[in-house]
């Protein structure tokens, strides 16, 4: 093992105690891989590869970094891993090919996540925090454009070069098909409403992905508000933010609005005990501004008149009920991936991603999945300036939101790095306005061979 000592390495073997400079020894990771994973989303989209793409780039990513040889870890990322270990484990009590397959998607997404965060830290030479900041902002931009397209072609369905060849006894899944062939709007009719909601779900099949994807991306993107060093960087931004209330009203998402509100809370709280008045009360008027244009736009209406035909609330706590019920008699692994119950005609691990993770990797999974969480809430608690504490609020709206809705492949990406960004500032004294290379010093990392035997040591 080889620990970290001011600028330089320090070998545990007594033979190689000479100090080497840390660029050397340790290389450097290209940060292309994660431009084309997060600048690169809305040609994934287009073609079909959005729920696969992930994957393959962090395949990329490991293979980088195992060549590299040496592996630096940062306090408060170990515990995804023993999630990780954990959620594979549950593998056992799948019940059939079928939905091995859909596990076999789910660890993936969740495995390529980790490794995201491990490039990230390891790749500090190159991948400054404010260009993943402007790749997740990309995503940002095109959730909200692909939100307004829906406003004006709800029925458009994007026919895409990866479904045109997927055989079609997996495209008549309903699930692969919105994934191959996406939707701009979720059309819903409940019974009884006069006319269909048209609901903004691209990037995603679904409306409540598009919004959880708004919920956690936009503190991103008031983040960069910060970070932007032009005046007209910060006014374009705020003129997308602004127009992004439209389709993000247009979803009458109750789960969306409730992240939103606890996440800028949370903020204005943690400004205002910085004594920074004046950002207080911006932040204090733009909260009226959003609370008035769902009154005066309708919004607000539409959410409550959705709910007279489609009473949601009172059937998510009979399959929360449920779950809950059934994760009891397998605590510990799960089954695995969620099971559809006969009786309740859903099923169950479904509509909230704490529930899925209860009831896929039983109560262990789920503990060490809020432990990475909480535990990282916690140690980035004293995330550096305004920008770090926009960071901190995709943390914390993220933990107001899992108990509703499922977090896919890219929401998750906005998570972990947000979270591997707070990390690795707090563990290398890093600024977030950092846009060159800072030499890999500081103690509060270890770094780890990858390749002894092969030429990297």
């Amino acid at each position: 093992m080889v620990f970290k000592s001011g600028s330089s390495l320090v070998s545990s073997n007594p033979s190689r105690m000479s100090k080497v400079p840390a660029r050397a020894v340790m290389g450097s990771l290209p940060s292309w891989p994660m431009t084309v994973l997060l600048a690169g989303f809305p040609l994934w989209w287009a073609l079909g590869a959005a729920p696969f793409a992930p994957i393959g780039i962090a395949v990329t990513m490991g293979v980088y970094m195992i060549c590299r040889g040496k592996l630096i870890l940062v306090p408060g990322l170990l515990p995804w891993f023993a999630f990780l270990l954990w959620a594979g484990a549950a593998a056992v009590n799948l019940p059939d090919a079928g939905t091995a397959m859909g596990f076999a998607q789910r660890w993936g997404s969740l495995a390529a996540v980790g490794i995201f965060m491990l490039y990230y830290i390891n790749a500090k030479e190159n991948l400054s925090p404010t260009r993943v900041l402007t790749g997740l902002g990309v995503i940002w931009l095109t959730v909200v454009l692909l939100g307004l397209c829906a406003m004006v072609w709800p029925e458009f369905r994007l026919q895409t070069p990866i479904g045109s060849i997927l055989p079609g006894s997996l495209t008549r899944n309903p699930l692969v098909y919105d994934l191959v062939f996406p939707p701009l709007a979720e059309i819903q009719q409940p019974w009884g409403a006069p006319e269909p909601f048209n609901r903004p779900a691209a990037p995603f099949p679904y409306a409540n992905s598009w919004g959880v994807a708004f919920a956690l991306l936009t503190p991103c993107a008031l983040c960069l508000v910060v970070l932007a060093r032009r005046w007209w960087t910060k006014a374009m931004i705020l003129f997308v933010l602004t127009i992004s209330l439209f389709p993000a009203l247009a979803t009458s998402n109750r789960g969306m609005l409730l992240g939103v509100a606890v996440g800028t809370g949370y903020v204005m709280i943690r400004v205002a005990a910085r004594g920074q008045v004046a950002k207080v009360a911006g932040l204090v008027l733009v909260v009226v501004g959003v609370y008035s244009a769902l009154i005066a736009s309708g919004a607000l209406g539409n959410i409550l008149g959705r709910q007279e035909y489609s009473d949601s609330t009172s059937g998510r706590l009979s399959i929360y009920d449920a779950t809950l019920a059934a994760t009891f008699k397998s605590p510990l692994l799960g089954y695995g991936s969620p099971r559809m119950d006969a009786t309740i005609g859903i099923s169950l691990g479904t509509q909230g991603y704490i529930w899925m993770l209860m009831f896929s990797f039983g109560f262990v999974g789920l503990g060490l999945f809020l432990y990475f969480l909480c535990g990282g809430i916690l140690r980035t608690w004293d995330a550096p300036g305004s920008a770090g504490l926009w960071l901190h609020g995709v943390l914390i709206t993220s933990l107001a939101i899992i108990p509703y809705y499922s977090l896919d492949v890219i929401q998750m990406t906005a998570l972990g790095l947000a979270m591997a960004i707070l990390l690795r500032a707090r563990a290398f004294s890093e600024s977030l306005q950092l846009t060159a290379p800072e030499p890999l010093d500081n103690g509060n990392s270890i770094t780890y061979p990858l390749s002894r035997g092969l030429g990297r040591q």
